[in-house]
């Protein structure tokens, strides 16, 4: 009797303390309507959310937004993220991806960057976007990042992890 008391009692703790800390706040945004455009939208920092881990955004290095046709934006705190999340879409050639590139600390096309795979990353993938080729860092194409994320060869691997910090491949 008592022990089912205190493990009702501590399961009512744990609920409760879950609903205190939640954050059911209105301005965290997932999607954006209306980017007829097609255009980069301007993120607020941790007010934008990650549409595929549900994060906030708290800086635009290694970010990323999705532009469906219909003028719909999500955005992602992590390239790797937007790789993933392209694949489960229809449509993927109609979908206009924009990543944050580290050279020039903007926004570019993703099928036009070059990527490093061995950044620092909020998702730990670790595919940097650069607007510039810079030999020796930054020398893989959009398809290439593409396929190493949906094959997990990515910082999170291990044995991948091993490979690229010491210049295997």
């Amino acid at each position: 009797m008592m022990k089912s008391t205190f493990a009702t009692l501590l399961l009512l703790g744990v609920v409760a303390l879950l609903i205190f800390t939640m954050d059911i706040s209105d301005t965290r945004v997932l999607v954006r309507h209306g980017n007829t455009q097609k255009e980069p939208l301007e993120i607020v920092l941790d007010q934008y959310l990650c549409s595929e881990s549900r994060l906030p955004i708290k800086e635009l290095f290694n970010s990323a937004q999705a532009v469906l046709p219909n003028g719909d934006t999500y955005f992602f705190n992590d390239i790797g993220n937007v790789l993933l999340w392209l694949e489960r879409q229809k449509n993927q050639e109609k979908i206009v991806v924009w990543v944050y590139a580290q050279d020039t600390n903007r926004y570019v096309l993703a099928k036009n960057a070059w990527y490093s795979r061995v950044e620092i990353t909020p998702m730990g993938y670790g595919f940097g976007a650069y607007e510039y080729r810079l030999y020796g860092q930054s020398d893989y194409y959009f398809k290439e990042v593409q396929l190493f994320a949906l094959r997990g060869e990515t910082l999170l691997n291990p044995f991948i992890n091993e490979l690229l910090t010491n210049n295997k491949i």
